[in-house]
């Protein structure tokens, strides 16, 4: 078998197959390339993946809050931006088809 180049840096490819897609990586720029219908096979696999989207109630509509103006002397707004600097940790995002299939 012939081996491949990288039509953008000129190197060496290495050709794999996962999920029963073909993909072919160069080993220097590490660039992914797929041949025809490779993608819709891969944009497939991650619908299937994924399962169907489920459907959302529609949103409530929007309604602009009102606040009065601040008083020197109002003592409610001092703690106004406390609960804005907390840190929250970041959950960790579900791997999608596609980070499982290039890892």
């Amino acid at each position: 078998m012939e081996s491949l180049i990288c039509p953008k840096c000129r190197g060496a490819m290495r050709t794999y197959e996962r999920s029963n897609v073909t993909v072919d990586q160069c080993t220097e720029c590490r660039g992914i390339f797929l041949d025809r219908g490779e993608l819709e096979k891969l944009v497939d696999a991650e619908v299937a993946y994924n399962g169907p989207q489920p459907t959302r109630a529609p949103e409530p509509r929007y309604e602009e809050k009102r606040y009065e103006e601040k008083r020197y002397d109002d003592r409610r707004y001092d703690d106004r931006n406390k609960y804005a600097q907390q840190q929250y940790p970041h959950r960790k995002k579900k791997k999608s088809f596609f980070d499982e299939l290039f890892d």
